[in-house]
């Protein structure tokens, strides 16, 4: 007990944020561009002693990206009312730069929903970055399989798998790299793909209403009052207009490599409160807040518990050949599946649903620290000898399975299961962690009852399985 007091202590001195440190890029949900997760769970990420890492599995949001069309249709429209006015006048400098403010897209027919420099940079990056972290897991100049979301609206997300292979791999990574990208709108891939909810008939991401509605007609109105009382003339921003002032604070920075001047348009206290609705928009759109999208990945999160289970040097087999997959098993796909797997994880089982009507300052469930621009959710195995093992929770640690452990890092920070906690650096012990999962899928019931469908095609209680087949008849192989 005393073990999690401390625990939760430091978690909380580490959480709190003062004028000092504030940093509005590292507060706008899933607008921000990457940066490591604050380690407000007062946990180590050092590998714990008498341990080792001899599997890891990680899916990733795309990197940073240029706007969607709808977002920038926003942008042009905001421009074309800003420049249409005969007077238009501030009485605050942070407003001045709206007098020459256009759209930072240069070329946007060509640019709309793709990767840009910024994402090309965090994408690199991280492939070097794994390729450091985990020096013993991948042979060197040798073939390395990977996974993206085929994602038909946009390239951005197999562009990000591509980026990452090139980091990962260097110079020779169009020799050695395969990227399978999953189709999920083949009826075959039913719960076996990174977007498993497209091929769900009653899953319905509604951004969070009611309870978003809610809360940003609570925070909005006085911005919007505050903001337009420093303009003379005949242009004020609408709601809308001051909703997105925030999200053109993270794009514009991201495309640009330079601060935009509207990240200084809101003070500190609106940016915070910005951020609790885009918790809203997540926890309720795609997240543990909601009936039926909370269980999409779960299937997916149960494929990397059996991986573990199997262990570093499997081998499947897969029709009249086999298949090894890589000890880093590397994904990419988009921000909700991101925040559906967060949703089956575990780590936030003990959290409160979200009020609409106030904010809660001590919550751990944040969308900025878990689903900005490559978010990533990344699973490592732990192999402990039996001295490094606690025992706790019934587990004895007599035999193999018990020395073997999950822990779970989202932005590189590592968040404990909820009530599971018994191993090394209160990783979770990876044959208990399998009946949490499966608890949930006890919880869940029939998939296809759940999503609605009547495909007879379709089972009730599907199974993952791309990380260990490489002949699924749904994926294209791609080239980094």
């Amino acid at each position: 007990m005393e073990r999690i007091i401390n625990l939760l202590t430091a978690a909380l001195a580490i959480a709190s944020v003062t004028a000092d440190n504030f940093n509005v890029l590292q507060h706008l949900g899933g607008n921000g561009q990457w940066f490591p997760g604050p380690e407000v769970t007062g946990i180590s990420s050092d590998v714990p002693a008498g341990c080792k890492v001899d599997l890891v599995a990680f899916f990733s949001r795309h990197g940073s990206r240029y706007p969607d069309t709808g977002a920038y249709n926003e942008w042009t429209d905001l421009y074309k009312r800003i420049h249409a006015s005969n007077s238009f006048n501030v009485t605050d400098k942070k407003l001045e730069f709206l007098k020459t403010w256009t759209p930072v897209l240069s070329y946007p027919d060509r640019q709309i929903a793709q990767l840009s420099p910024t994402g090309y940079k965090e994408l690199h990056e991280m492939g070097a970055t794994y390729r450091l972290r985990y020096p013993d897991l991948y042979e060197y100049n040798t073939p390395f399989t990977m996974w993206s979301n085929y994602y038909k609206s946009s390239p951005r997300v197999r562009d990000s798998a591509r980026l990452f292979a090139q980091g990962f791999l260097g110079p020779n990574a169009t020799e050695l790299g395969t990227i399978y990208a999953l189709n999920s709108s083949d009826s075959s891939s039913w719960m076996n793909s990174l977007a498993t909810s497209d091929l769900c008939k009653a899953y319905d991401d509604e951004g969070g209403s009611p309870y978003k509605d809610v809360w940003d007609a609570i925070y909005l109105p006085p911005i919007r009052s505050r903001i337009n009382a420093m303009i003379q003339g005949d242009f004020n921003f609408t709601q809308s207009d001051i909703s997105i002032i925030p999200y053109l604070c993270g794009f514009e920075t991201q495309i640009t490599g330079r601060r935009s001047p509207f990240c200084d348009v809101f003070t500190e206290e609106e940016i915070v409160q910005y951020e609790y609705s885009q918790d809203l928009r997540y926890w309720y759109g795609t997240g543990l807040g909601t009936d039926i999208e909370k269980y999409q990945m779960l299937p997916i999160v149960e494929m990397v518990a059996k991986r573990f289970v199997d262990g570093p040097n499997a081998t499947y087999t897969v029709g009249n050949s086999t298949f090894v997959p890589p000890k880093i098993m590397a994904a990419f796909t988009n921000d909700g599946q991101i925040n559906q797997i967060i949703a089956a994880l575990g780590v936030f089982d003990n959290e409160p649903q979200l009020p609409g009507n106030m904010s809660l300052p001590q919550r751990k469930f944040r969308a900025s620290r878990l689903v900005p621009m490559r978010g990533t959710v990344a699973f490592e195995r732990l192999t402990c000898a039996a001295s490094a093992s606690n025992t706790t929770c019934g587990y004895d640690n007599e035999d193999n399975s018990s020395q073997a452990y999950m822990r779970i890092r989202l932005n590189d920070v590592v968040y404990p299961v909820v009530d599971c906690t018994s191993g090394p650096g209160f990783s979770c012990p990876l044959s208990q962690y399998q009946t949490i999962l499966r608890g949930k899928r006890a919880e869940a019931g029939s998939f296809t009852k759940l999503c609605n469908v009547t495909d007879p095609s379709f089972g009730s209680e599907p199974t993952a399985t791309f990380f260990m087949d490489n002949t699924l008849s749904f994926a294209s192989v791609i080239k980094p």
